[in-house]
């Protein structure tokens, strides 16, 4: 198994099985210090900060949970397709997102680049009655039927 291939299988394991105690212990062994943290909402340098990112996750988030769909690799590259559900409240409806994470490997063998590609509009801005007006509106100007 090339070392892509054995990197990316333990990427979704890692990401599978989250909890807030992998974010503190397995990302020091999965992630370079120097890492890059790309999502819709965030861009982040270091370790540190990523895993900041990820602790506000779980603290503002209830039953976080990612299952990869599918990956692939080619050279140092992986690509992951997934899906994240979660709940906004402990008592509110499951929400879901799906997108698609590129990540790059280092020759240690160590996630050095991890960007996120998600629709904001669909599972987030959509969902804000005001926004989704305006954004209805701008659709119905942009499309061609």
């Amino acid at each position: 198994m090339l070392i892509t291939d054995k990197v990316l299988e333990n990427y979704k394991q890692l990401f599978e099985n989250l909890s807030q105690q992998s974010v503190e212990e397995e990302f020091l062994q999965v992630f370079s210090s120097d890492v890059y943290f790309k999502d819709p909402f965030n861009a982040v340098h270091g370790l540190a900060k990523m895993q900041t990112i990820f602790r506000h996750m779980f603290s503002t988030l209830h039953e976080p949970k990612f299952r990869i769909l599918d990956l692939a690799s080619s050279h140092n590259r992986g690509f992951l397709e997934w899906q994240f559900t979660f709940k906004l409240k402990a008592n509110a409806e499951q929400q879901l997102i799906k997108g698609v994470s590129k990540i790059a490997i280092n020759e240690q063998g160590k996630v050095c680049s991890h960007i996120d590609y998600w629709d904001t509009g669909e599972y987030v801005y959509l969902k804000v009655p005001l926004l989704k007006s305006i954004i209805a509106l701008i659709n119905k100007r942009l499309s061609s039927s």
